[in-house]
């Protein structure tokens, strides 16, 4: 009697062993602990391991969702905080102009006054 180790026919994964005594298919005599740590699994007449895929947790997810979400924030409050600036610039600059036609208008104004006056004094 002979121990087997036995592996699936697809992915090569290490299923399980059994004592026979003739081989099975899908198996062979060579002991996977000795070459392998963990996952191993059978290829070209060899044991190997194979890497575990590792996948960030539920929590770690969420945590890399939210600084891609605090990211973009900062970013659109960048943009406002600029659109912002160059809006006050332009009412700054109209106030600006506002001001200016006030006082054309005035000295428009003592103008006429003092055309009215010359014309009633005359």
């Amino acid at each position: 009697m002979v121990r087997y180790y036995l592996y699936d026919t697809n992915t090569g994964a290490y299923v399980g062993c059994m004592v026979a005594s003739s081989q099975p298919e899908n198996s062979t005599t060579l002991d996977p602990a000795l070459t392998c740590h963990f996952n191993p699994y059978f290829e070209s007449d060899q044991w190997l391991d194979k890497p575990l895929e590792v996948k960030p947790s539920i929590i770690k997810q969420l945590l890399m969702q939210q600084a891609q979400q605090i990211t973009m924030l900062q970013s659109t409050a960048m943009q406002q905080n600029q659109s912002n600036t160059k809006l006050q610039a332009a009412n700054a600059q109209q106030a600006t102009q506002i001001k200016q036609l006030q006082q054309m208008v005035m000295m428009a104004n003592q103008q006429q006054v003092v055309k009215k006056s010359k014309e009633i004094n005359a």
